[in-house]
């Protein structure tokens, strides 16, 4: 998510609108923000009731006239809900959801937030069904929106391949099995290890990327993973790459993507991994049932099931015309449904529709 608020904040300002990121100040968001040259409001909230970020918040909204706000952490709004009342704006608000939530929120405090929000975004089915079931607002309120990929940025690159290849180590005609995300037990990347390890006994071309660091605060559940592989009778293996900023460069290195993740609000590493033409395995679950196709842009397997990834993964090595047919298809299907450009066209119209309600109801 930190990540797609500056791309689309970027989206923004090259169709011609005037943007502020809002972000706590140091955070990465703040941060990827600034780098980008991109306006930044300064949104230093660490509670849900902050007073001194209220009345700055309230102050900016009237001062440049704000006509849309969209959040993207539902904890936020009980911060620019007040704003927005307080100032009398009629600015639209949107809110974007990326995670399920686990208790109800229809109490009524609840629902005085949620009534000012004009239109809520969820990034999968999965999560639409979950902001229904547990939030104060009408199933008419709410769409699905998946996120978008940059198709300039993750495209398949074959001219790659071997130099890749050559600066990873791997051998040019090994068959390469990536993973890619957080280093945490809930990636699945202790299923992907013992994959790997009955597949390095059959098969003497498999190799296997691990592509990922580890986030703040889970340091010892990386390392753990990483002596987990150091142990591995795969470990010659097994190539850990550590956090890449330059991932779509390093996915032409593969040629097949698994994501055995235990859940999964959306999976935007799938979406670039298919965007480069990977075929895909991965667990049957959440909001990778938008993206992935069985038996058409790759095979889905249960969560924690190790061996119906080496089942898939074998039939892989073995057909090398199954991984082409779904690596093309899954590229179309990146292609047709979840181009950043659609999405952002999308997103502007529902933009576009809030405002002229607005618009009609002030002239009244």
């Amino acid at each position: 998510m930190e990540m797609h608020v500056p791309q689309l904040a970027q989206g923004l300002k090259q169709r011609g609108h005037q943007v502020w990121v809002a972000a706590f100040p140091g955070s990465p968001l703040f941060n990827e923000a600034k780098k980008q040259g991109l306006s930044v409001f300064p949104f230093s909230t660490s509670s849900y009731f902050h007073p001194k970020q209220l009345v700055q918040l309230t102050k900016f909204i009237r001062s440049q006239d704000i006509q849309i706000i969209h959040s993207h952490f539902s904890r936020d709004l009980w911060t620019i809900v007040p704003a927005l009342r307080w100032s009398q704006s009629r600015a639209g608000l949107f809110l974007t959801k990326h995670i399920g939530t686990q208790s109800p929120k229809r109490d009524f405090v609840h629902k005085w937030l949620y009534a000012r929000v004009n239109r809520l975004f969820a990034n999968s089915e999965v999560i639409r069904k979950n902001l229904i079931e547990t939030h104060p607002v009408s199933p008419k309120r709410v769409e699905t929106l998946h996120l978008g990929i940059d198709l300039q940025r993750y495209r398949p690159r074959p001219e790659l391949k071997k130099p890749v290849r050559r600066e990873l180590g791997i051998p040019p005609n090994a068959v390469v099995f990536a993973i890619a995300g957080r280093l945490q037990r809930a990636k699945g990347y202790f299923e992907f290890i013992q994959m790997a390890e009955e597949l390095a006994t059959r098969f003497g071309q498999a190799y296997f990327l691990l592509i990922g660091g580890a986030s703040r605060g889970e340091e010892k559940e990386a390392e753990r993973i990483r002596e987990r592989a150091a142990s591995s009778s795969a470990a010659n293996r097994l190539i850990f790459t550590g956090f890449r900023s330059d991932v779509e460069r390093i996915f032409q290195a593969a040629d097949v993507f698994v994501f055995p993740s235990y859940a999964e609000a959306y999976g935007l590493v799938v979406l670039e991994a298919m965007a480069v033409g990977l075929p895909v395995i991965s667990s049957n679950c959440d909001g990778i049932l938008d993206i992935v196709l069985e038996g058409v842009t790759g095979e889905l397997v249960p969560p924690k099931k190790a061996r119906e990834l080496v089942r898939v993964a074998v039939r892989f090595i073995e057909n090398p015309k199954l991984r082409e047919r779904y690596g093309r298809a899954g590229l179309r299907r990146i292609q047709e449904e979840f181009d950043w450009h659609h999405m952002l066209d999308k997103l502007l119209l529902q933009y576009e529709l809030v405002l002229r309600k607005s618009q009609r109801q002030s002239s009244l």
